[in-house]
């Protein structure tokens, strides 16, 4: 592989750049090119304080529901969540809870927010987080807490299932997702800093370790775990 030096830009680096950090992305899928083009769409929105197009966008992550629906449990691939509390504070500031459950060999996307910061509170189990390119293990009777605009994730590598309480606040809206990679093969937008790559990194390698200790239906993205790749992200980091 040719290694080629490249600019650290935030969100918007060119096209070679793109390429070159993210060798397991299909460009060409239509259910990625369609997620880019929502998360652009909710970029321009939040960006605008354009409420009807957010409230569009947030209709559609909740399947035509306009808010979250306190106390019902919603079942995923990776486990279930279920909203505890919705309120809205003063000057917009949402405070948004939710009991989180992540089964043995699971993991949540790679993802981050433009409008939350989070408080991840364990409280069974163990969690292992993944934080901006971090990987940390959070017990029982702990937490963590996630800046806006963190790249993080949810994982569990145990043999035990872990729940959490998730306390959001700001600007809390489903739609305001925005995978980077994932675990159940859902639609996602190409990494664009090395922020995002460490994580993606440490994102694959966990992959590795849960396809290897319970098996896995989608395949770990093993080219982010090249020494290429990483002296890609390196130069990145240092650029």
């Amino acid at each position: 592989m040719v290694i080629h030096r490249v600019s650290a830009v935030p969100h918007g680096c060119g096209i070679m750049d793109k390429i070159l950090l993210n060798p397991h992305y299909n460009f060409d899928d239509p259910n990625n090119i369609t997620c880019q083009a929502e998360v652009a769409a909710y970029d321009a929105a939040f960006t605008n304080k354009d409420e009807a197009a957010l409230l569009d966008a947030e209709k559609l992550a909740l399947k035509g529901a306009s808010g979250y629906a306190i106390g019902v449990s919603v079942e995923s691939p990776w486990g279930e969540n279920k909203v505890l509390s919705a309120q809205t504070g003063e000057g917009g500031q949402d405070v948004v809870k939710k009991e989180i459950t992540v089964k043995p060999g699971f993991m949540l996307s790679l993802q981050r927010h433009r409008g939350r910061k989070e408080l991840w509170e364990v409280k069974s189990g163990t969690l292992t987080v993944i934080s901006d390119g971090e990987r940390i293990e959070v017990n029982a009777g702990d937490h963590i807490s996630l800046p806006k605009g963190n790249v993080h994730c949810m994982n569990n590598v145990h043999d035990t299932p872990v729940t959490v309480v998730e306390t959001q606040t700001g600007f809390c809206r489903e739609a305001d997702n925005v995978r980077l990679v994932d675990f159940n093969g859902r639609p996602t937008i190409p990494l664009a800093t090395a922020t995002e790559a460490r994580s993606a990194i440490l994102y694959a390698e966990m992959h590795q370790e849960i396809e290897k200790k319970f098996g896995c239906d989608i395949k770990p993205a093993v080219m982010l775990t090249t020494s290429e790749y990483r002296q890609i992200v390196e130069e990145l980091k240092t650029a």
